[in-house]
């Protein structure tokens, strides 16, 4: 659907010849939804409503709705009008004109016409306009809604490398723009061959990227309109939502931006609450891709649903994948001066010594970082200069402790693990090894190096699957680094034909990175154990078509693990390493509790650590005590415990007491159950 405004002046015949009475006004106003009715069919076939929403002497304004894929213009207006006119003397309309055609979005369209309807001069059937149009959609609570009209209407192959490099654009962006420009191409909207995934930092520099793209499609006639609708904030309630598809279908010859970040995504252990809405947003695209093109914008930082709705596409859609690049200083610099003039006066007050300032001694600069020294920039102009009453005042601060990017350090410093940490040593060292050899032409295919994690719960398997697939990705061994982790639950379906259709799109969403199987040997467990059949013999499978792309772990309990194993000799030939992860020992215990509490900002004086030791000791003894969830979740029960003495306590509280335990907050529900002699189970 393409939505215009414009005007007409016109001349109006009265008996006595041509005029502007004002009783031949009212009878052309009048005459209006004849008008209407009558052009419903007249532009190319396109069904056309057309709408006047204010009225003034010689010109009326004017909303118009094309449901097609002819680019409505000036010409072709004047020429629908001219023969209407001709063929209806009855308008007693003469030299009319059409000016300041200009295309509009939904929303705009909308509130245009929701004013036009409250003044109660003109009899429309304002209910169902909006249906017929699909207005009744631009409002909703499981995402939000917003709509630009891309700037630019046509521009050239050297301007859209000219603007890739300003907008920091990566290489990405300029091969597309080859294809795009090609003169092999047909230069005409047949439909859309591609579709689009943007990958960066922060989502305004996504979307200027976007706004490139789209003015290069439209100037290549792939796009007949330059709206464009973004979908941001998806909830995970938006489901079989009628308005989500409503914008999609109504957005044909247009763009749709959907940001797969999402709203609070829940990205916990085995199945998250978006599966529902992977699988709604991904059936909607698959059925209006031909006509509505869709960029897809995936943050690093926040990946949200991107992964699985990307997998759950890509054998329907052809994606391309589309990155934010990087500039020198002056490039950057350039480029933030230009988001400051676009800003608000006083953001244009900032001198170049000033914004130099801003973006510190880094020599390169992504389009993601020079939107947030733009963001930091805008809040010091409000304290500074807008507002500058509040310039003397102190902001709070809260030091909080200096966190390690490096993976590997992170690895390093793990508490125990001494014989784990030099086989995944050699397993990493593998790796980087055998990309040498494919980076100089050596092995003709790489070597498949799936593990599997054996040991009781705590005993930090999934830390190290994560930090494996973060040294890896570093190294350039895995493209993505993806860590995916999954159950039974994700992998084994309700019905038949389900079960390989939802591994095989794990291991698509895992694509450069790492599936992490916990609790493997429940697969073969289970009231469906055909279902759990077919997962095991759709993972052997995957497992050599992804040879190349995906890392698989398997974890486990040791004994289950083995049987597991022994089952399925197919799956078991093609596990490299078995790396067997121990309890920790109540040294080690202490010392992860220690570095537990220091991360949360306690002190933990050596009367504490003495007598948490001998609550290690004890539980040590007993059968999957949960070695580190039992560190945790003895300190959250001691925190609990602490906190309560706290408030009772009479007198001033000083920082001491707030950072510092006493043996009594250890006298907690965890440490009494673990006394009993009786039977407890694991606890959680």
């Amino acid at each position: 659907m393409l939505f215009y405004k414009f005007q007409i002046t016109f001349e109006l015949k009265t008996d006595k010849g041509v005029g502007n009475s004002i009783e031949a006004r009212r009878a052309f106003k009048f005459h209006l939804g004849d008008l209407s009715g009558a052009l419903s069919e007249g532009i190319d076939g396109d069904k056309v409503r057309v709408l006047i929403h204010r009225a003034r002497q010689n010109l009326f304004q004017m909303l118009v709705a094309v449901d097609g894929f002819q680019e409505l213009t000036t010409a072709k207006l004047t020429r629908l009008f001219e023969k209407f006119f001709a063929e209806h003397e009855e308008f007693g309309v003469k030299n009319a004109k059409i000016k300041d055609l200009d295309e509009i979005t939904a929303m705009k369209f909308s509130r245009i016409f929701d004013r036009a309807n409250r003044s109660e001069s003109f009899n429309y059937d304002y209910y169902q306009i909006n249906q017929d149009l699909g207005l009744d959609c631009l409002e909703n609570r499981t995402f939000r809604l917003t709509e630009a009209i891309c700037p630019v209407k046509r521009l050239s192959f050297e301007s859209a490398k000219r603007d890739a490099q300003t907008l920091l654009a990566d290489e990405t962006f300029k091969e597309e723009f080859e294809r795009i420009y090609s003169k092999e191409n047909a230069h005409h909207f047949y439909g859309q061959p591609v579709h689009y995934k943007i990958l960066a930092g922060k989502t305004g520099a996504a979307l200027s990227l976007s706004n490139l793209l789209v003015a290069t499609l439209y100037t290549n006639k792939r796009l007949v309109s330059r709206r464009i609708s973004i979908i941001t904030n998806v909830s995970e309630n938006c489901y079989d939502e009628s308005d989500f598809e409503k914008i999609v279908e109504n957005a044909a010859g247009g763009t749709v931006i959907i940001e797969l970040s999402g709203e609070r995504v829940n990205t916990g252990q085995f199945a998250h609450a978006y599966e529902q809405v992977v699988e709604f947003i991904a059936d909607v695209v698959k059925r209006y891709q031909r006509n509505t093109l869709c960029i897809f914008i995936e943050l690093a930082d926040k990946k949200g649903f991107a992964p699985q709705l990307t997998a759950r596409l890509q054998d329907n859609l052809h994606i391309i994948e589309l990155h934010e690049g990087a500039g020198n200083r002056d490039t950057a610099l350039q480029y933030l001066k230009d988001l400051m003039d676009g800003a608000d006066s006083s953001m244009s007050l900032y001198t170049d010594a000033e914004l130099l300032e801003a973006m510190g001694d880094k020599l390169t600069f992504s389009a993601s970082d020079i939107y947030g020294i733009r963001e930091k920039l805008f809040n010091s102009s409000l304290k500074n200069k807008t507002y500058p009453a509040y310039r003397e005042i102190e902001r709070l601060t809260v030091k909080a402790e200096e966190k390690s990017n490096d993976a590997y350090a992170d690895f390093q410093e793990m508490i125990g693990l001494t014989e784990q940490k030099a086989l995944i040593e050699q397993i990493i060292a593998a790796h980087r090894v055998q990309k040498m050899r494919l980076d100089m032409n050596l092995d003709k295919q790489k070597a498949a190096l799936h593990m599997s994690f054996t040991g009781t719960p705590g005993t930090a398997k999934t830390t190290v699957a994560r930090l494996i697939a973060q040294i890896l990705a570093r190294d350039g061994v895995l493209k993505t680094g993806r860590f995916v982790e999954c159950g039974r639950a994700d992998l084994v379906a309700k019905y038949v034909g389900w079960t390989a259709k939802a591994v095989r799109d794990k291991f698509r969403e895992a694509r450069g990175g790492v599936l992490f199987i916990d609790e493997a040997y429940s697969l073969s467990d289970g009231e469906h154990m055909t279902f759990g059949d077919e997962a095991i013999n759709t993972i052997v499978q995957e497992m050599e078509n992804h040879r190349d792309d995906v890392i698989v772990i398997f974890a486990g309990y040791p004994d289950k693990m083995k049987d597991f194993l022994n089952r399925n000799e197919g799956l078991r030939s093609r596990i490299a390493f078995h790396i067997n992860f121990p309890d920790y020992t109540p040294e080690e215990l202490t010392e992860i509790f220690k570095l537990m509490a220091k991360r949360r900002g306690y002190e933990i004086s050596d009367e504490v650590a003495e007598y948490c030791k001998k609550i290690f000791k004890r539980v040590a003894k007993k059968k999957n005590f949960g070695n580190g969830r039992f560190v945790r979740t003895l300190l959250e029960q001691a925190w609990l415990k602490q906190a309560q003495r706290i408030v009772k306590t009479e007198g001033e509280v000083t920082k001491e007491d707030l950072v510092s335990f006493k043996v009594e907050d250890f006298d907690v529900n965890l440490d009494k159950k673990f006394r009993e002699e009786r039977k407890l189970g694991f606890l959680r």
